[in-house]
């Protein structure tokens, strides 16, 4: 009797182990490939009408769905008055994620005026001038004035992915207070981008810390390891303040160098500017 029972404890200890590795295998499949909405709202007193950007980043050559159908359909829901694109769009030398991420931005560029700027993987000329043909606006340390519906718009665009000490954005453009400002960056730097005077910040680069844990937030960032304990002010993931200009932290929709997220599925940002009431 005591045999018998030695295996039935056997048997449901080895059950349990089974449902445990299916049920951390389903999260992985759910938190790491399944897309999710994020929605943000920011109020100016510059901004007449309501203004909807939609931002993607850091897609590291991934694929949602046939040509990342996926992807454009929620895009295409979201009826955005520009798409812009912050970087990463596929990994350092994969020639398959830069096939991936070049048809995803022709598609998005067909229906949508599109703004680029790059991160350090897909910082290659030859990308550039395949979005060009594209009619992908690639900005390179470059501005481009705009007015969507009542509002005049300057979008900035960066290509740094690393800011010395004496990194200051008033040797390369000037500000027109005038316009809504937004800069385009991949990685942010919330104390020279603030002293510049923008309205607005949209960035990536962060992956929103990738695996992100209770009360302690994101496990890798730019910064490093456990960015939100070291500094209580680090921008990771989502929509912050700092000084008189927002930011929004794009937690990306790819992953690098593993494919891994917790608690951090891969995002399509809607960014909406309503006129300050």
């Amino acid at each position: 009797m005591r045999r018998v029972k030695k295996k039935k404890r056997k048997k449901n200890g080895s059950f349990r182990w089974l449902v445990f590795c299916f049920a951390v295998f389903c999260l992985w499949l759910f938190s790491t490939f399944t897309l999710t909405v994020t929605e943000a709202e920011i109020k100016s007193d510059k901004i007449k009408d309501e203004i909807t950007i939609v931002q993607i980043s850091d897609l590291h050559g991934s694929d949602f769905g046939m040509n990342n159908s996926s992807i454009v359909k929620r895009i295409e829901k979201a009826k955005p008055d520009i798409v812009v694109v912050t970087g990463d769009m596929y990994t350092r030398g994969s020639e398959e994620g830069k096939n991936t991420a070049l048809k995803l931005m022709r598609k998005i560029s067909e229906d949508y005026a599109t703004y680029y700027v790059n991160g350090e993987h897909d910082n290659e000329e030859s990308f550039f001038d395949e979005l060009r043909k594209n009619n992908v606006n690639v900005l390179d340390y470059k501005f481009e004035d705009i007015t969507i519906k009542k509002t005049p718009v300057r979008i900035y665009g960066i290509t740094n992915v690393y800011y010395s000490p004496t990194f200051d954005l008033n040797n390369e453009f000037t500000l027109n207070d005038s316009r809504y400002n937004i800069l385009l960056a991949h990685i942010c730097n919330k104390e020279s981008f603030a002293h510049f005077g923008l309205d607005l910040c949209l960035c990536g680069d962060t992956h929103g810390g990738q695996v992100r844990l209770p009360f302690i937030g994101g496990l890798y960032g730019t910064t490093g390891w456990l960015p939100e304990v070291v500094d209580k002010e680090a921008f990771v993931k989502g929509l912050y303040k700092y000084e008189n200009t927002d930011f929004f932290i794009s937690s990306g929709l790819g992953n690098y160098p593993i494919s891994l997220r917790f608690l951090n599925r891969p995002e399509i940002a809607i960014i909406k500017l309503v006129p300050e009431k």
